[in-house]
């Protein structure tokens, strides 16, 4: 049996080939554009640290005054406060009764050791001392430790803390 049909062969070979060659230079194209689309971070500047360095002075500010409404407003709206041996407290409300239940300080300084981000997104490596009197307790206790805060700037042009945890240099009661 003899199959009488042109020979073809080859121009179906060079279709398929042609279609290739348009499939790959479309998703070529393709790719050039969209990574074209693709917005770089923002430059994180010296007036960013600048601004999240004078945001943690005004929190170290307001706890040591007692003032724990405009501590807490420096948190975002919902923020997350993670305190050692504790609940994490989320939103403002939550913080600031986690900082009331503290009391105001005695002494409270949180010297900046680190600050750095990319874009709207920084973070914060914190030193702390606080001397405070404990709820029940009868004489004042000094804390000596870290904390790790996670900032955002907001649409308003302001940094807020979105995360903070702290903890103690101090080896654990027994």
């Amino acid at each position: 049996m003899s199959d009488h049909r042109p020979n073809i062969g080859g121009i179906v070979v060079l279709e398929i080939r042609m279609q290739i060659r348009r499939s790959l230079a479309l998703a070529i194209l393709s790719a050039l554009g969209l990574s074209g689309c693709t917005k770089a971070p923002a430059t994180f500047t010296d007036a960013d640290r600048t601004a999240i360095r004078s945001m943690i002075e005004e929190f170290t500010s307001a706890v040591s005054k007692g003032d724990f409404v405009t501590a807490a407003s420096l948190y975002a709206e919902d923020g997350v406060a993670m305190p050692p041996n504790a609940p994490a407290a989320e939103g403002r409300a939550a913080i600031q009764k986690v900082l009331e239940g503290f009391g105001r300080p005695q002494a409270f300084s949180q010297p900046v050791v680190e600050i750095d981000g990319v874009g709207d997104l920084a973070y914060a490596r914190v030193n702390y001392e606080l001397t405070f009197t404990p709820p029940k307790a009868t004489a004042p206790v000094t804390d000596k430790g870290k904390v790790l805060i996670v900032m955002r700037k907001q649409s308003d042009g302001n940094w807020r803390t979105t995360r903070a945890m702290h903890n103690s240099n101090l080896p654990a009661a027994r």
